[in-house]
């Protein structure tokens, strides 16, 4: 008796202490413990999976009833793959995952996968990436990270370019949702809070067959921050050297104070936000303020132009007239909210408002407000450990006014609306294969006063969509997606749009294909407009057709601890182009599908950690650019790249971060058409215009004490670098220019999750 109770005490003793044994996560340089890491613990059958997080002190529980499989990841670490005893306690080192690899994204596949493992090639940028460089918005961001990727000053403000398409073929996302409201095919990119963005996510190519309608040049997804501490609380700002000044010793007697003073703004942003994490909700909400200082830009030389066709040349005195750049102030406002329900159905809930005025330099005492405001829901309800499903609706108006100063009175001249409910299915079927099925509606409302000469009108499509996706897994170093779409839209019928990926993994190296369709409808002004301004007229055509290209892409990628490099080759061909041709003497824009083009070129990559503290990195991209008549699909540089060095020293309470980074653009050749009065009447001349190389450099110094105080000081533009003559194709750039940015973590500092 007494050895059968000695054995049922031994058995409890031992069942006890191993529902005590603990797993615990620390950083691999700091040795400081890592709360809310996500642990998967698995069976060795694979049979059963269970999911925990690691609390304030960096532990969690041991849940292993036998010999498993565990996962360690956290974002901006390596993930660690180990086997876990029953009742065994352990401590796991992360080490910061330098290229990203580990990184999960979505925006490729729409379903989880690490960046190693997507066959759709893929960059991210991290928070922590942009946080280290002091940049406080996207275009920075984008344009100093991804080769072939370019951001010029367009009439209406900036134009994105990515492997020589526009923005009007690049889909910009914010958490899979679109945006409305554009200017000269441009999403509003001031209203993008880049303190509040946790990744960026780009795919480049054709991919329509997931995105619909815009996505044939790819995609942009901007992933926003979630919380993952029962509270979470930061204030910050970013003060930045005054552009120009404009107005000196103004008067509020001052007939044009308010102008003036507008012009004259400090470039000053604010953000702040609170998050929580409970047991069943969490939420965040996210505050940001702006400003701006206009400037102007002079020509430093003068031009000549060789009319080839007509043998003449016409020499221009040097311009005195400046290029301005807009000023502005802006507030958004963001709040997300997620519920979860009960184990199977989790509610996620979010919504905007944004107001952004823009100060030129026209003193008529009125200046453009823009407004918008988002709000959506998301159902998730998981069925099984096999299927899921996932329900959501999102809608963005976003408007435009004419303010009157004087009047304190505003006047619409725009509205778009995006209304867009989506369904998904998932379903995991064995092993090695996951299903994504869809439905979604789209509606795209305008109301603009581009439509008729008089007053505001409005014009209205509708989308139906229905796609799916198989994502296959042959073995460990095989994986195709085979994907399909079927767009009907209320003026086009219906379009159909495939993909096919894979890749191949080999030791070190990786080999990606990637092919796809991809298409974009006419937008609602590229099929109405009529709008008169200065000597021309935009005029719109309703028999156009939509655009389409066909995509190919092959990779290679090779990775070790310290190296990461890759090349990618495309091309694009391109049908029924939607572009502006000049006619009636250049007195009418109009827009027409334009015959077949073909866009080519290659990219490279390459990231190495040298010592222990830094990692230098740089990207080539090589665009070619030509239609079978001659004329350039896109006016971007054939030649661009960037380069970063890195040094990071770590310690236990302070961190150190010094970038040297450069935006380097080639230089650009084509031919431009001009009125010309020659021998007693007006020809259309010819003439080449020339652009040289530049490069655009910056100096960032970001310091972290306490885990929880950052101050970032930098200069832009550290060469003091200006183009002798101001284009939309050249640098817009006032000059070098000194800033400093200054965050606190106040949860991080005080500690109170603890």
């Amino acid at each position: 008796m007494r050895k059968i109770i000695t054995i049922i005490l031994s058995i409890s003793y031992i069942y006890a202490w191993s529902q005590h044994a603990t797993i615990k996560v620390l950083d691999a340089e700091t040795k400081q413990i890592l709360p809310y890491v996500n642990v998967c613990f698995e069976t060795i059958d694979e049979e059963q999976k269970y999911f925990a997080v690691t609390d304030v002190n960096g532990e969690a529980r041991n849940i292993c009833t036998n010999l498993s499989k565990i996962a360690v990841s956290f974002v901006g670490y390596t993930t660690i793959i180990d086997t876990l005893e029953a009742g065994e306690d352990k401590i796991y080192y992360l080490k910061s995952d330098v290229f990203n690899l580990d990184q999960v994204v979505v925006t490729a596949t729409r379903t989880e996968k690490a960046l190693k493992d997507a066959p759709v090639i893929t960059q991210v940028i991290t928070a922590k990436d942009m946080s280290n460089r002091g940049i406080n918005n996207i275009k920075d961001v984008l344009q100093e990270d991804i080769p072939g990727l370019e951001f010029q000053r367009g009439g209406f403000g900036s134009d994105i370019k990515m492997q020589g398409l526009e923005a009007k073929n690049i889909l910009i996302l914010i958490d899979g949702e679109r945006i409305a409201g554009e200017s000269g095919n441009n999403v509003d990119y001031s209203r993008l809070n880049a303190d509040n963005v946790e990744r960026v996510e780009i795919v480049k190519g054709a991919a329509s067959a997931l995105y619909g309608s815009q996505a044939m040049g790819g995609v942009i997804n901007i992933i926003t921050k979630t919380p993952r501490k029962k509270l979470e609380i930061s204030v910050g700002s970013r003060w930045a050297e005054q552009n120009e000044k404009n107005y000196s010793d103004l008067d509020l007697s001052d007939d044009k104070f308010r102008f003036k003073d507008n012009l004259d703004r400090i470039n000053l942003d604010y953000n702040a936000s609170i998050g929580f994490n409970l047991k069943h909700i969490s939420g965040r909400t996210d505050f940001s303020s702006k400003s701006f200082d206009a400037y102007q830009v002079y020509d430093k030389g003068s031009v000549s132009k060789v009319f080839s066709n007509i043998d003449t040349t016409i020499s221009n005195a040097l311009n005195p007239f400046p290029t301005g750049v807009n000023g502005y102030k802006d507030y958004s406002i963001q709040q997300k909210i997620n519920i979860i329900i009960n184990k199977k159905l989790k509610l996620d809930l979010k919504g905007s408002y944004y107001t952004h005025d823009e100060y030129d330099f026209v003193p008529d005492n009125t200046f453009q407000n823009f407004e918008d405001y988002t709000y959506g829901a998301k159902l998730n309800y998981t069925i099984s450990d096999q299927y899921s499903v996932v329900a959501s609706y999102h809608t963005d108006n976003y408007q435009k006014f004419d303010y009157y100063e004087k009047l304190d009175k505003k006047k619409q001249n725009y509205q778009n609306i995006f209304v867009n409910p989506k369904l998904l299915f998932f379903a995991e079927i064995g092993k090695f294969q996951q299903l994504t099925l869809g439905t979604e509606y789209l509606s795209d409302g305008l109301l603009s006063d581009k439509f008729s000469q008089e007053n505001l009108e409005q014009k209205e499509s509708q989308t139906s969509v229905f796609f799916m996706q198989d994502d296959i897994t042959i073995s460990n170093r095989f994986n195709f997606i085979v994907g399909a779409r079927v767009d009907v839209h209320s003026a086009f019928g219906a379009h159909f749009s495939p993909k096919l990926s894979g890749m191949y993994k080999y030791k070190n190296w990786a080999f990606r294909m990637n092919y796809a369709k991809g298409f974009r409808s006419p937008s609602l002004k590229e099929l109405y407009m009529d709008w008169p301004i200065a000597w021309f007229t935009i005029k719109g055509d309703e028999n156009l057709q939509p655009e389409t290209n066909n995509y190919l892409s092959v990779s290679s990628e090779y990775t070790l601890d310290w190296l990461n490099i890759s090349a990618t080759g495309y091309q694009n061909y391109l049908k029924n182009k939607i572009d502006g041709v000049w006619n009636n003497a250049q007195t009418v824009y109009q827009y027409v599908n334009v015959s077949q083009a073909e866009l080519s070129g290659l990219e490279l990559l390459a990231k190495f950690k040298v010592l222990k503290h830094f990692v230098v990195s740089g990207a080539y991209s090589f665009l070619y650019d030509k239609r079978p008549q001659g004329e350039l699909v896109s006016s971007a540089s054939p030649h661009s790249g960037n380069f970063k060095i890195s040094y990071r020293l770590i310690q236990r309470k302070y961190q150190l971060n010094v970038n040297l980074s450069s935006v380097i653009t080639g230089a650009k050749n084509y031919e431009v058409s001009e009125q010309v009065f020659y021998r007693g009447e007006d020809v259309e001349g010819i003439y080449p215009v020339h652009f040289d190389a530049y490069s655009i450099w910056k100096l960032a110094v970001s310091q972290q004490f306490f885990n929880g105080i950052n101050l970032t000081i930098g200069i832009d533009n550290l060469w003091n670098y200006t183009a002798d003559v101001v284009s939309f194709n050249t640098s817009m750039s006032p000059g070098r220019r000194a800033f400093v940015s200054f965050k606190v973590n106040i949860d991080k500092v005080s500690k109170i999750n603890k």
